[in-house]
């Protein structure tokens, strides 16, 4: 057991019965693996996947994947399973294991017309990696209209992206800006609980990034600036859809980017504080898939105060946080696909883009340093749920909220962050130990069912 896992259980946040209610990946030292991630076909063959492993010999475990439209399924060879079903009318297909050890399941795939689809696992009661599988129908492995860089797996090639299904295009820059934004698909790649082997997988998004040809990222990179200072950014579309880029409190220009152009934003930092930046078009898919940021304005260059005449601080810290909705959102619309933005199921919730457990081991995201030293840490919260971050060991004080200062400050031991704003707070580390701050919410500690791999860090006093 991680020592992380161990702080967290002793001050009492342990919820592994909120985690059964979830129906999440159980802990079980049996496994199952799938023969591939990946499946390439042409219209009319017939491609396969097996599902194989071993079950602890005494109880029935369950393994379901939803059925994409488009594609069809047939049952092929089996062992030692109880249920052996693919369901049309749930669109699902289901397997169970009988609890005699070993088992398997060949399930084969077969298309009429080309396209991307996913094979969205929804329940895996025993450790499964991989759980999801990507069916290219018709694409090749390469990219049929390959741009530079492309990838393995993407059906047009990302622009030096990895996981992408719907290819990227080569824009061009001026090179003038201050800044100089790219934006591209690339992928999140979550890691599994160092205590039950649970959880790892790759999530697909959308993301700015400073690298040219590089792969989009969550969050983007951050914009520092001090008060009084204009800067320029330029952004760069490499996607293949529109985007465009605003600052919340900075700017007002929605202007869509079209594949493969660019436009030059000038941003005028009239007030310290913390800004959050995101891509405000498709009713919210493509800040849901990671188009989103933060904007840092200081009073001075190197201040460690939130404003001229605020408290200073020793140490800062900026945590971005945010929600997806993977098999509905993430899949659907890297896959080339229309998202039913009604509705909304995050399964998946990101500190500064790392699950909970990278997030408790990153030194920039945890709040470590010596008794009495105080923390300034700004809060953006880009997801599209609300929310309420506990902090253990000691209070703070709620300086600002959505760039409304405090004249007078707010002491409180959870402060709610409503979607799409951001918050500024003073935290003093006032005993030693190691202590948790988590969500107060069951379903957003986990990431995808697996406990505390959701919105989480770690306060560390010495």
């Amino acid at each position: 057991m991680t020592t992380q896992f161990r702080y967290l259980c002793r001050y009492g946040v342990s919820l592994m019965l909120a985690v059964v209610c979830l129906g999440s990946t159980s802990v079980w030292a049996a496994s199952a693996t799938l023969s591939t991630n990946s499946i390439n076909i042409s219209s009319g063959e017939t491609g396969s996947f097996t599902i194989s492993g071993n079950d602890d010999g005494v109880d029935q475990f369950q393994f379901r994947w939803d059925i994409p439209s488009g594609l069809s399924f047939s049952k092929g060879s089996s062992s030692n399973l109880n249920k052996f079903e693919i369901d049309y009318e749930k669109m699902r297909i289901k397997v169970e294991t009988d609890a005699q050890g070993s088992f398997s399941a060949t399930i084969n795939i077969s298309a009429s017309s080309d396209g991307n689809f996913t094979l969205v696992n929804t329940r895996a009661e025993i450790n499964l990696n991989p759980a999801d599988i990507a069916v290219i129908v018709g694409g090749g492995s390469g990219g049929s209209t390959g741009d530079s860089g492309g990838t393995s797996g993407g059906t047009t090639g990302d622009t030096g992206s990895t996981g992408g299904t719907t290819g990227d295009t080569g824009g061009t820059t001026t090179g003038s800006a201050d800044h100089t934004f790219y934006i591209s698909s690339g992928q999140v790649d979550i890691t599994a609980s160092p205590d039950t082997g649970n959880g790892a997988t790759s999530l697909p998004i959308w993301g700015y990034t400073n690298v040219s040809g590089g792969a989009g990222r969550v969050p983007g990179p951050i914009i520092e600036m001090v008060e009084g200072q204009t800067v320029t950014v330029e952004v760069v579309n490499n996607h293949n859809r529109n985007h465009n880029f605003v600052v919340q409190g900075m700017s007002l220009d929605t202007t869509a980017i079209s594949p493969g152009s660019s436009r030059t934003y000038t941003l005028n930092a009239t007030r310290s504080g913390v800004f959050m930046y995101s891509d405000t078009l498709a009713n919210g898919v493509n800040q849901a898939l990671g188009l989103l940021g933060a904007v840092i304005v200081r009073p001075s260059a190197g201040s460690n105060r939130a404003w001229a005449n605020a408290p200073a601080a020793d140490h800062q810290r900026l945590w971005v946080i945010t929600d997806m909705d993977v098999p509905r959102w993430n899949n659907v619309a890297n896959g080339g696909g229309s998202v039913n933005t009604g509705t909304y199921r995050p399964n998946y919730f990101l500190m500064n883009g790392m699950n909970g457990f990278q997030a408790m081991g990153d030194a920039a995201t945890n709040l470590e340093g010596n008794v009495g030293d105080m923390f300034l840490v700004r809060i953006v919260n880009a997801g599209q749920f609300d929310q309420s971050l506990h902090f253990h060991s000691n209070h703070f004080r709620v300086i600002s909220k959505d760039g409304n200062r405090y004249g007078q400050f707010v002491w409180q031991d959870t402060i709610n962050v409503k979607a799409g704003s951001t918050a500024m707070v003073l935290y003093q580390l006032n005993q030693p130990g190691h202590y948790p701050m988590h969500v107060h919410t069951a379903q957003m500690e986990t990431g995808n069912g697996v406990y505390l791999n959701g919105t989480a860090a770690m306060i560390i006093a010495h």
